[in-house]
């Protein structure tokens, strides 16, 4: 038979085991949000956020590894995420050709969120590649509930299609 005092020891035990798995659950997504965080901050398109709305926008990103020859983007397909590249580079190719490798600080898919159509390139991970990848979804509830954070980067989205398109002009 067993006492109230094994019983309460036992409980006491089980507490103190999930407690622990509890703090250490805790701290890892602590690390991976001050992560987050951080990564925002390199990025030169956050650059006219405040810290505060960086803070924000941590809600729509997560940092991960892509690994050599990931393909990122499908042609053709729907996408529900924009990527950055954080460090590393990537390559886009349409139709099997490659049309351009991007370097750290790219932003990728932003055409399609804009116009909300398919992917019209494969984009592939050269090397391992750190990317932020930028949840649609997400990131338009923000823009709508953050007008600022939302006016900012599309006026950056802007400046990126400009510039990519007088770099087309130029050519």
């Amino acid at each position: 038979m067993v006492t109230k005092p094994a019983v309460r020891v036992l409980v006491a035990v089980v507490i103190a085991v999930f407690a622990g798995f509890a703090c250490q659950s805790l701290a890892a997504d602590t690390a991976s949000e001050s992560e987050i965080v951080k990564a925002l901050g390199q990025i030169k398109l956050f650059a006219g956020l405040t810290d505060a709305e960086k803070t924000v926008l941590q809600s729509a990103a997560t940092v991960r590894q892509g690994t050599e020859g990931e393909r990122i983007i499908e042609q053709g397909k729907t996408l529900d995420h924009m990527w950055i590249v954080l460090e590393g580079q990537a390559e886009v190719r349409v139709s099997g050709k490659v049309v351009a490798v991007l370097p750290a600080q790219s932003l990728i898919g932003e055409m399609e969120y804009l116009g909300a159509f398919p992917a019209a390139a494969n984009v592939f991970v050269l090397k391992n590649t750190r990317l932020i990848e930028l949840n649609n979804a997400a990131l338009t509830a923000l823009m709508e509930k953050h007008p600022r954070l939302g006016y900012v980067l599309m006026s950056e989205f802007a400046r990126i299609e400009a510039r990519r398109l007088r770099a087309m002009d130029m050519k």
